[in-house]
C-alpha cells in the first residue's frame, strides 16, 4: 500500500502559494496526492490547483506528483460533469464526495448513484468519503451501510476515514472487511492522547439524532487531532488489514493541527516511515 497526501492538509498554504506548496509536498517525498475543491470558492473552474487542466498536468508531471483521487463538494452532483471532465483530462482514475452534512443524510443514496453515473461517463470511478455522522443509526442501520446497500456496486465505491470510524465507536478493521472490494482509498490521521474528550463521539451525542453541520463543527476540536504516530490509534493494525484486503493507497488527511501545516505533514511522514507494509514510490 502506497502513502499519499490529501492536499486539504495544507489548504492554507495552497491558498497563499499553490505552486510553491505542491513543490514542498513533492520535495518532502509525497508522490501521491488527492485534491479537493469547493465549488463555492475561488477555485470553481480550476478544481483545487488554481490552473486549467493542461497547465495542471504539466506542473504535476514536472513535480512527479500523481493524483489518485479528488474531492468534490457538495454531494448533489450539480457541476460534477465539468469536474469529472477536468480530472479525466489529468488522467485521474477516480473522484469522490468528501462528505455531506444534510440533516436528511439517510435519503442521499440516490444522489450517489447519479454521481457515479456521471463519473462513469468520463471513464472514471466515483467514491464516497465518510465522517462520523454517517455512523448514526436510522431504523437500526448505520447510514454508511445504507449507502453501501442502496448504491450500485458498479457506480459507487468508498474511501474510509479511519479516524472518523474510530470516533463513531466502530473498529475501522471491521469496516474495511465490510466494504472490502468497494474500498479504494483510506484516510489516516491520529487521535490525540490529551484530547480532553472521549474517543467515541456517541458517548456524548445520541446516535439516533440527526447531526447538523453546526453540531459536527462543535465536536471537531483541534485538540482532538494528532499527527500520525503521535496519538492513540492502532495505525499499524489498520495498515495490515488494508493490505490484506488490497487497498492501494493510504492518504494522510490532517483536518486540523496546532502545528504549521507543512511541519504537520512532515511529522506524519516521518511516522509513516516506521510502519511496515507501506511504500512511497
Amino acid at each position: 500500500m502506497k502513502v499519499g497526501l490529501q492536499i486539504y492538509s495544507v489548504r492554507n498554504h495552497m491558498n497563499e502559494d499553490p505552486l510553491g506548496t505542491l513543490k514542498k509536498v513533492s520535495d518532502m517525498g509525497y508522490k501521491y496526492i488527492e485534491s479537493y475543491s469547493h465549488p463555492e470558492g475561488k477555485d470553481v473552474k480550476t478544481f483545487g490547483f488554481g490552473m486549467d487542466a493542461k497547465d495542471a498536468k504539466a506542473v504535476l508531471d514536472d513535480l512527479g506528483l500523481k493524483v489518485v483521487g479528488a474531492h468534490f463538494y457538495p454531494l448533489i452532483p450539480e457541476g460534477l460533469d465539468e469536474f469529472c471532465e477536468y480530472y479525466a483530462e489529468l488522467g485521474v482514475p477516480q473522484v469522490g464526495c468528501g462528505g455531506t452534512w444534510e440533516l436528511d443524510i439517510e435519503t442521499k443514496a440516490p444522489y450517489l448513484n447519479e454521481a457515479g453515473r456521471i463519473a462513469k461517463k468520463h471513464g472514471i470511478r466515483y467514491y464516497y468519503h465518510n465522517h462520523v455522522q454517517e455512523y448514526r443509526e436510522v431504523d437500526g442501520e448505520y447510514i454508511q451501510h445504507r449507502f453501501y446497500n442502496e448504491t450500485d456496486p458498479e457506480l459507487v465505491y468508498f474511501e474510509l476515514d479511519t479516524f472518523w470510524v474510530a470516533r463513531s465507536g466502530i473498529d475501522p478493521r471491521d469496516e474495511m472487511e465490510f466494504f472490502k472490494d468497494r474500498l479504494v482509498l483510506l484516510h489516516q490521521k491520529d487521535f490525540a492522547k490529551d484530547a480532553g474528550e472521549p474517543l467515541v463521539i456517541f458517548e456524548k451525542l445520541d446516535r439516533q439524532t440527526p447531526m447538523s453541520g453546526e453540531v459536527y463543527g462543535q465536536n471537531k476540536r483541534v485538540e482532538a487531532f494528532a499527527e500520525v504516530g503521535t496519538g492513540i490509534l492502532p495505525i499499524q493494525d489498520y495498515i495490515d488489514k488494508a493490505n490484506e484486503i488490497g487497498v492501494p493507497y493510504i492518504l494522510l488527511e490532517q483536518d486540523l493541527t496546532k502545528m504549521d501545516e507543512i511541519d504537520s505533514i512532515e511529522t506524519s511522514m516521518n511516522a509513516f516511515k516506521k510502519f511496515k507494509g507501506i511504500e512511497w514510490d
